[in-house]
């Protein structure tokens, strides 16, 4: 964009440039220079070398700007004050800013060109600033226009004038080419809460700048157009703005690290030209990603960098990209062929050779050097070299483990079927070990049997392991891991004491299985089913847990429920009864002797019936394909609430049977709720559950209990009252009265009894009014992650508190929560994480993820159990309580909570609040 036509009237330059003979004389001017001309011998000058950068005495190595600080004082870009200051604080004036624009352009050498006496028409700018800023119009940098338009009765001279916010991102998106990219970005509204403040101009440069991570809002989101830009915001803005630019100053070499030795930097750049440069004691190395100070030894070959030198000293290196552009090979070493600079490695059985390159490093693991003639033969070993370079030869070796023999115990974390290794948790040092497996290994099961079947071990399982030169020839299965699986068949036979079941598998093989203790039943609408229930026939599906049945789900048939038949007539000699449903629908039945008759609670034998159940009373029936199981006068009715009106006093109900019915209810009646003394029958809603008890003429009810089923953690368990302090999901407390031991159910233990209600552990509570009906223990899994399949929806859990490994089928219905968050899948958790795992109230897979931190102990205070922690930053919470079963360790060795001392290091993980785990440095 080119401006020379924008104001007609002003004299021709030498130079080449328009402008208007104006003196200036403004002594607040003459003050104001913050960037001195290139010729004043008080400050660094952009002709200064760059193997040395200013120390600015008030930009400290903390300042949040000092990356981009030194950066562009390395470029010659930004100068300092008489005595080394920078004054990072203070505004930049536009002069100043445009100054800045033009160096990183790289233009000062064209800018100098002109005229010193160069002045400007209504521009007034200070004399060291006016070649910049004619440069500036004549090149489209700045429009004379818009710039004298915007002078109105601001006595101050334009030059002097702190640069705003919107004005720096027009002059930076033009000094790097992105006009078009703001013209673009115009159309486009604003992010920033303030946009409403900007000038008519500024809202493309503004999104353009956004856009490219040049500028960003503040705290608030609020950009701030008209706010001061400081001398540590220009020089951040321009530095960012850097990557985008085509044309830089002849300081910048942009390439990929080939080699660093002996404080020789050597790179290449896309052309495949080399170059070297020497690092010295003032060298200053970044890493982009962070903007942090690092270490040369940082640098890898093939990383990009970004570096300013002078007559090949670098004087600032930036790490712009740490991905390694290498090939790599993995092996075991065979032989090492000195003389010709080659390498043969074992890989998978097949020996492989590769040439190695002269200046070829090696180093450990942990990147100490080491000499080509020491490595071991049989040593794990990572060979790379360049992508970059054709034909390229081994550059670098890496010894990963030297030949090793060993005898270990531990747990299978994974086996990798197509690399032929396996991966241990070992046991004594508490690291995963990876080991090539030996095609002569032997695998000895937990009943004494040894195969070479590696099928047979899984992950999870507890295991002895021998390695020898790096392979693993030997595992012994401790304690397999627990592993869940389903079979489906046709129920052939149950033994008499109930302990096994057969079944006809698809394929028509026959399967028996032990079943476990805790075992459930399920069949469809026959609440609290038991293996008494099963018949020969049904059609089955078990679930496995180490070949031993936890559940069956009858799946051929279900248990019909009618409720609310009413009774048309009963023929005893027959025993035939036909009833009445209420969608009018009539039914025969023929009863038999083994057909339950029920009566306020108290069973009844069959040739009782005909005296108490009479024409008209209404009945409920439980039936089983084409028999009757049970009858029972109908004296209470459980539902869903479909429709409520309280007007009419009516309430519909939708029935276990999926029957929609509607009932009077007793006016003025009241409404038994947990938690909520006097309820009315308006406190109830649609899609609650309620058991409604019939008056003696079974038409009207006459109490209503709500029902409620929800997961609590309990906080305490008191066995003489027999009293649970639990809370919610929400947080919100309760007490429960468990009064008798029949109430509670355990799956993971063979007692039933309120000692086995634990602090810290979860129970799903049915409530029934104000009565607790059911207490069930859930088994909560609490461990370590060790292994994730999203492919088969499992996680891999090694327990905190026994150290076995559960593989956990999580499926598609699930909750994962950190701090309270919700997490979106399952990939969001990763290995090593620690987690909480039960299911909700729904059956439905509910995890928490620990937060973890390293943090300082201060003391532990015996008498209330709690740990003290030195905070990290303000605001850190400093006072943590123990879980009741939390796993306190250094290694694999367990500790007490009095070991941790002032000054100790620890990582800990916390769960709602609690320390699950925390381990010793």
């Amino acid at each position: 964009m080119n401006n020379k036509h924008n104001y007609l009237s002003i004299k021709k330059m030498t130079a080449g440039l328009m402008a208007l003979s104006v003196i200036m004389s403004s002594p607040a001017y003459a003050a104001d220079p913050v960037i001195t001309p290139p010729s004043t011998t008080t400050t660094t000058s952009s002709s200064n070398s760059a193997s040395t950068i200013t120390q600015f005495s008030d930009v400290s190595p903390q300042h949040w700007a000092i990356k981009h600080i030194t950066k562009l004082a390395a470029l010659g870009i930004i100068q300092g004050y008489e005595k080394a200051d920078f004054r990072p604080d203070n505004s930049v004036s536009q002069q100043d800013a445009i100054v800045m624009a033009l160096r990183l352009m790289g233009l000062e050498n064209e800018v100098l060109k002109i005229k010193t006496d160069t002045v400007l028409g209504g521009i007034v700018v200070g004399d060291y600033a006016k070649p910049y800023i004619a440069y500036a119009l004549d090149k489209g940098l700045i429009n004379f226009k818009e710039e004298t338009e915007s002078l109105g009765t601001n006595k101050t001279p334009w030059g002097s004038r702190p640069a705003t916010r919107e004005w720096v991102a027009k002059i930076v998106i033009r000094s790097i080419g992105k006009e078009t990219l703001a013209q673009q970005q115009a159309a486009n509204s604003s992010t920033f809460t303030d946009a409403k403040d900007f000038s008519s101009w500024a809202v493309g440069y503004v999104n353009a700048a956004v856009s490219l991570n040049i500028v960003n809002g503040m705290d608030d989101n609020k950009f701030q157009p008209a706010g001061s830009v400081t001398r540590a915001q220009m020089a951040t803005f321009l530095s960012r703005a850097d990557k985008e630019l085509t044309q830089r100053s002849d300081k910048v070499v942009i390439g990929y690290v080939m080699g660093l030795k002996d404080n020789k930097l050597t790179i290449q750049n896309d052309k495949g030209q080399s170059s070297e440069y020497t690092l010295n004691v003032g060298t200053v190395i970044y890493n982009a990603k962070d903007d942090s100070r690092i270490p040369s030894t940082t640098l890898k070959e093939t990383n990009q960098v970004y570096i300013i030198q002078s007559l090949g000293v670098a004087s600032y290196v930036e790490l712009t990209n740490d991905e390694e552009k290498m090939e790599s090979f993995e092996g075991t070493l065979d032989t090492l062929f000195l003389n010709q600079m080659t390498v043969a490695i074992n890989q998978a059985g097949t020996k492989v050779l590769k040439e190695l390159a002269p200046t070829v490093t090696v180093t450990d693991k942990e990147g100490r050097g080491l000499s080509l003639g020491t490595i071991q033969v049989g040593s794990l070993i990572e060979l790379k070299r360049s992508m970059l370079l054709p034909n390229a030869k081994i550059s670098q070796i890496i010894v990963k483990q030297v030949p090793l023999s060993k005898s270990a115990e531990g747990t299978i974390v994974s086996i990798q079927k197509e690399q032929n290794s396996i991966t241990f948790l070992e046991q004594t040092s508490g690291q995963n070990e990876t080991y090539p497996i030996s095609s002569k290994t032997s695998v000895t099961l937990p009943d004494g049997t040894t195969v070479s079947d590696f099928s047979k071990l899984r992950i999870g399982d507890i295991v002895g392991f021998e390695v020898k030169t790096n392979e693993v020839t030997a595992v012994t299965i401790r304690k397999q891991a627990d592993i869940t699986t389903n079979v489906t068949g046709t129920l052939t036979s149950l033994s008499e004491d109930k302990k096994i079941l057969t079944v006809n598998k698809p394929g028509s093989s026959l399967g028996a299985y032990f079943i476990a203790d805790n075992a459930l039943v399920t069949i469809d609408g026959l609440p609290n089913a038991g293996f008494f229930d099963l018949e020969v026939g049904d059609e089955l599906k078990l679930d496995l847990l180490n070949e031993k049945i936890v559940k069956v789900t009858v799946t051929s048939r279900s248990i019909n429920l009618i409720t609310l038949a009413t009774i048309v007539n009963y023929d005893a000699d027959l025993k035939a009864l036909t009833v009445v449903n209420d969608s009018g629908t009539y039914n025969a039945y023929k009863l038999t002797d083994n057909t339950a008759l029920k009566l306020w609670g108290s069973e009844l034998p069959l040739s009782n019936f005909a005296s108490q159940f009479t024409k008209g009373k209404k009945v409920d029936l439980k039936i089983s394909k084409d028999k009757v199981l049970t009858i029972e006068l109908t004296i209470q009715v459980e539902g869903i609430i479909t429709q409520l009106n309280t007007t009419a006093s009516e309430v519909t109900l939708r029935t276990s049977g999926g029957q929609n019915t509607t009932f009077k209810v007793q006016n003025g009646i009241g409404v038994d709720m947990y938690g909520k003394t006097n309820a009315l029958l308006t406190d109830l809603k649609v899609g609650d559950t309620i058991q409604g008890r019939f008056n003696g003429n079974q038409d009207v009810i006459s109490q209503i209990l709500y029902k409620k089923t929800a997961v609590y953690k309990v906080i305490t368990a008191n066995a003489d009252s027999r009293q649970i302090s639990v809370k919610d999901e929400n947080g919100v407390l309760n007490v429960f009265t468990v009064d008798n031991n029949d109430k509670i159910t355990n799956s993971t233990n063979s007692t039933h009894n309120f000692t086995d209600i634990q602090q810290d552990e979860f129970v799903k509570v049915s409530l029934t009014g104000n009565v607790l009906e059911k207490a069930e223990i859930l088994n909560t899994l609490r461990g370590k992650v060790t292994a994730l399949d999203t492919a088969t929806g499992t996680l891999t859990v090694q327990e905190l508190a026994t150290g076995t490994t559960q593989i956990v089928p999580v499926g598609l219905q699930f909750v994962i929560k950190q701090n309270g968050v919700a997490l979106a899948a399952l990939n969001a958790i990763k290995p090593n994480d620690r987690v909480e795992i039960i299911k909700d109230a729904g059956d439905k897979v509910q995890i928490a993820v620990a937060t973890s931190s390293k943090r300082t102990v201060a003391s532990y205070d015996n008498v209330l159990n709690q740990l003290l922690l030195k905070p990290n930053a303000a605001g850190d919470k400093s006072t943590y309580n123990f879980f009741a079963k939390a796993y306190l360790h250094k290694g694999t060795a367990s500790v007490a909570a009095n070991a941790f001392v002032e000054n100790e290091e620890v990582t800990l993980y916390v769960l709602d609040d609690k320390i699950i785990e925390i381990e010793k440095q």
